[in-house]
């Protein structure tokens, strides 16, 4: 019955050795370190580019579908009237 609780007391630490050895790295060379970070870096790159895009195309289909742009354009001329206003008596 001792054999079977010392079994039980070494399989986590075998386990655990186990875990560190897979996910540390020990010492890789530059070129693994230099081709790990240019794919990182163009996952990044290729990931910000494609969110941004998607963003963009909802928040244009969304206003597309509602009618904000009278609206808007209407602000937009008050401020230019306004502007050119302040302009005229300076």
């Amino acid at each position: 019955m001792s054999e079977e609780s010392n079994k039980k007391i070494e399989e986590p630490e075998q386990s655990q050795k186990v875990v560190e050895k897979h996910y540390i790295e020990v010492n890789p060379s530059a070129k693994i370190k230099f081709i790990n970070g240019l794919v990182g870096g163009l996952g990044w790159g290729i990931g910000i580019t494609v969110g941004t895009a998607l963003f963009i195309w909802i928040i244009t289909f969304i206003i597309s579908r509602v009618d904000i742009v009278p609206i808007f354009g209407q602000f937009l001329s008050d401020v230019i009237k306004s502007s050119q206003d302040n302009l005229k008596t300076r």
